[in-house]
């Protein structure tokens, strides 16, 4: 009888054990889940914290990168990243990789961003065009970017020329500028690199100095400038003979020239002062023919421009497909520095509020690409 027993008390242990073994295994394997959920969870969290915190870096200064890795710390887990400018899909993009993990679990985000966040959609390069350019003489045009003091700011700069035509560079002109993150030196012959030729422009390239800066989703919409210009706000100017123009120009410059030759044309221009500079008609043909002294701080937007001998630290950008003297941009002395520092405060004089996604969440870029 004691064998049976024996044998019934031996089972039941055994049962019990193998059901207590399951259990045991079972909340091992549920507890292992959750904390492999809540780490990856975490890894997410993680991720997009670090991304938003190097995107605000980027929105407080659109020339910050950071080409090679780095690593912090953050919320317990690390953030791997990096942030440089790209072309994707055609288009010149700031690139954002961001690497989050916690507990041996890994989250990647990576983002493309419009590359002027804080600069007017239609400028590409140092100098801008909707037709055939032609440099000669000994004209600078230097894409890599720069303070409003000439100093250079390294690897956050663009395209010396960019147009819709082409380049034809002569004379001892020297051409130079920023290349997906790498710094081009001026030179004659130039890096081929610096000159972007025969682009397109999406929608047609603008026809007017307000659609350059943005048109109504940007806060311009027609007419907005030539309004400032009349305000006076800043020192802004608006006049049809250039001749009545106080010096040192500042605020929004608007020169509303005629459209019937010769009346159309402001010749041998003095361009003294900073902020945006504009020569401009309904029929597309107010020209500045010789821009012979002084050195402009900001944005020069023209319909046309034969011959720049003096200094622009900022960018310039040229509207006419039709430019009416054999597309010679420059043909002796002058100097075009491209300079974020300079149109950035030059928007500032428009007083218009910039149209970026402030708010929770939300980046003061354009985003344009997300995957994850």
């Amino acid at each position: 009888m004691s064998k049976y027993i024996f044998i019934i008390v031996s089972s039941t242990f055994l049962t019990y054990s193998v059901i207590g073994l399951t259990e045991n295994r079972t909340i091992d394997s549920s507890t292992n889940n959750a904390v492999d959920f809540y780490s990856y969870s975490k890894a997410i969290e993680i991720s997009k914290s670090g991304m938003q915190m190097v995107m605000s870096q980027v929105g407080d200064d659109p020339d910050w990168r950071s080409s090679a890795p780095q690593k912090i710390n953050c919320f317990d887990g690390d953030v791997t990243f990096y942030v440089k400018d790209t072309i994707f899909n055609g288009s010149e993009l700031i690139k954002f990789y961001v690497d989050g993990s916690f507990n041996g679990f890994n989250h990647i985000l990576t983002a493309y961003v419009d590359r002027f966040p804080l600069g007017p959609p239609a400028m590409r390069g140092a100098i801008t065009t909707n037709n055939d350019v032609v440099t000669l003489g000994s004209l600078n045009v230097d894409g890599r970017n720069h303070t409003i003091k000439a100093t250079l700011v390294p690897y956050s700069g663009t395209y010396a020329i960019w147009t819709t035509k082409t380049v034809s560079q002569e004379g001892s002109s020297s051409l130079g500028g920023t290349f997906v993150g790498e710094d081009i030196p001026l030179s004659n012959p130039a890096d081929p690199r610096v000159i972007a030729e025969l682009q397109s422009y999406p929608g047609g390239f603008p026809t007017s100095p307000d659609s350059i800066l943005g048109g109504p989703a940007y806060g311009y919409p027609e007419g907005t400038l030539k309004s400032i210009a009349m305000s006076g706000v800043k020192g802004s100017q608006y006049v049809t003979d250039p001749n009545l123009l106080s010096h040192p120009l500042s605020g929004v410059t608007y020169v509303e020239l005629t459209d019937k030759t010769p009346h159309n044309k402001w010749e041998d221009a003095l361009v003294e002062g900073s902020g945006i500079l504009v020569v401009h008609n309904k029929s597309t043909n107010a020209r500045i023919w010789n821009m012979e002294l002084g050195t402009f701080i900001g944005l020069v937007i023209v319909d046309d421009l034969v011959h720049v001998h003096s200094t622009i630290i900022g960018a310039l950008i040229v509207l006419t497909p039709n430019p009416s003297s054999g597309n010679t941009i420059g043909n002796s002395d002058g100097l075009v520095l491209y300079s974020t520092e300079a149109i950035r405060l030059a928007l500032t004089k428009t007083e218009v509020p910039p149209k970026y996604n402030y708010g929770f969440g939300k980046n003061r870029l354009y985003i344009k690409h997300w995957y994850e």
